[in-house]
């Protein structure tokens, strides 16, 4: 116990001297100015005591104590010393946190770009210190200092070429190979794109496996999504046109999976912009034999099926991406994400073949809760198919073919997906619609030659829905 004691004087009476030589401060000299602050026998031992004399609260609190109780003595005035630094303490601690705090949130860019400015500083202690400071930024640092370094010339450019490698070593390069070495759950919070990857696919042993697969596959696409953000349209538009056009030339066993998967990884996440042929060469790729077989019968086939379905997601809530072969493809693997898929294209009103597929796919996922909907365009007139300009001819037997009346409306393919929303068969409707192993029904048997035939139609499913 009296350890203990000796302990807690020490810094009191140490404190004492502060009180003191800050009251000595206040004091003014002849002309009416401040006299220069003693130093006192804390700082002469060598204890920090800036922070003494940095926060307001702080020097209130030493102000405050040093008028009541200097002339106090005895065990009462050390209980005051005791409360005057826990107050201190307190204060000090507080306004350190939050000009941490702020400087984090708000002047992060500024504080790098004032490091880079130190590179080129006349003091070699003050480069140095730069230097070190700017090897320890984070990811989000690292465009501005490559957007630095394109400009930069002498010292600030040399010392650059060797703080930007680092950087990019330290946070990619040596967290993907340790993650290589351990795929752990723990390691690969590290990685970009983990946090997406872990809610698209969970984070099992298999995930974990294809994760680092994907990474191997494709560091650049991962290392400039890390690094510079804003890069990684370009070099996933370039990415994407590789593999559209040499997938096909590919054997099986060399279909690159891993890389498909990375870019549809990257392309459904909805920050990333998709430029020009991007979208529709990563749809391309959902058309190749083997992915849908790798994802039928794979290995990773679970996780390969929800990359997948979140780039199919994307295509549903992104205005511009074609989606017909997303709509296909969910139709064909019975993805629920296709929902999203055909409504967005449904409520947009489209007068393209794409609102055949779109209302094909909501019949081929039973999706019933979308019956209002449906029925809501029993009446409309907009034809469909064939395109503006053309016309359906009948082969006439001994002679030429004739033109026809014939077309598909969106009132004609929304009859006959209601019809099979409510289990009722379209020729019991009188329509004529051929079945389909790729959509369902093929899309030019959906129409009718006349009116009469088609008002027939509404009329029989109306009263088998009744």
């Amino acid at each position: 116990m009296t350890g203990i004691i000796v302990f807690q004087f020490r810094p009191i009476r140490q404190l004492r001297q502060v009180v003191r030589g800050f009251e000595s401060n206040r004091q003014k000299s002849p002309c009416g100015t401040d006299r220069k602050r003693p130093q006192s026998r804390l700082k002469r031992d060598g204890h920090n005591t800036s922070l003494l004399f940095r926060p307001r609260e702080n020097r209130a609190i030493l102000q405050i104590f040093a008028r009541f109780s200097l002339s106090m003595h005895g065990p009462f005035h050390n209980f005051l010393i005791a409360i005057a630094v826990a107050g201190f303490l307190a204060t000090s601690a507080r306004a350190q946190n939050e000009s941490i705090g702020i400087a984090t949130a708000e002047t992060s860019e500024q504080l790098v770009k004032s490091m880079i400015d130190k590179l080129a500083s006349p003091s070699f202690s003050e480069r140095q210190q730069a230097a070190k400071e700017l090897s320890n930024v984070g990811p989000e640092s690292v465009g501005l200092l490559e957007k630095t370094a394109a400009t930069a010339t002498g010292e600030t450019l040399s010392r650059l070429r060797m703080i930007l490698p680092q950087l990019r070593k330290r946070l990619f390069d040596d967290q993907l190979e340790a993650f290589l070495r351990n795929p752990s759950l723990e390691i690969a919070q590290r990685l970009p794109q983990w946090d997406r990857f872990e809610k698209i696919s969970g984070h099992d042993d298999a995930a974990l496996q294809i994760f680092g697969e994907i990474l191997v596959a494709e560091p650049q696409l991962f290392a400039t999504r890390l690094f510079t953000p804003s890069e990684l349209p370009a070099l996933l538009e370039f990415r994407t046109a590789t593999l559209a056009r040499k997938y096909r030339a590919l054997l099986d066993e060399e279909f690159p999976i891993a890389s498909v998967a990375a870019v549809m990884l990257l392309g459904s996440e909805t920050e990333t912009r998709l430029v020009r042929a991007t979208s529709t060469d990563i749809s391309i790729l959902l058309d190749t034999p083997r992915f849908s077989e790798l994802i039928t019968d794979g290995v990773h086939a679970k996780t390969l099926l929800a990359i997948a379905d979140a780039w199919i997601v994307r295509a549903g809530i992104t205005t511009g991406i074609a989606a017909e072969r997303p709509l296909l493809f969910s139709m064909k693997h019975d993805l629920k994400s296709g929902r999203t898929v055909a409504l967005r294209i449904i409520r947009s009103k489209s007068n393209r073949p794409d609102m055949i597929l779109s209302l094909l796919c909501l019949a081929s996922l039973k999706s019933t809760e979308d019956l209002p909907l449906i029925e809501s365009l029993l009446d409309n007139e907009t034809v469909l198919w064939p395109q503006r300009g053309q016309v359906v001819k009948e082969q006439v037997p001994g002679d030429l073919p004739v033109d026809t009346n014939y077309n598909v409306r969106t009132r004609d393919v929304a009859l006959v997906v209601a019809a099979c929303l409510r289990d009722i068969r379209p020729d019991d409707i009188g329509s004529r619609a051929r079945p389909s192993n790729v959509s369902l029904f093929t899309h030019d048997s959906l129409g009718f030659r006349a009116e009469p035939a088609r008002a027939r139609a509404l009329a029989a499913y109306r009263c088998l829905a009744d």
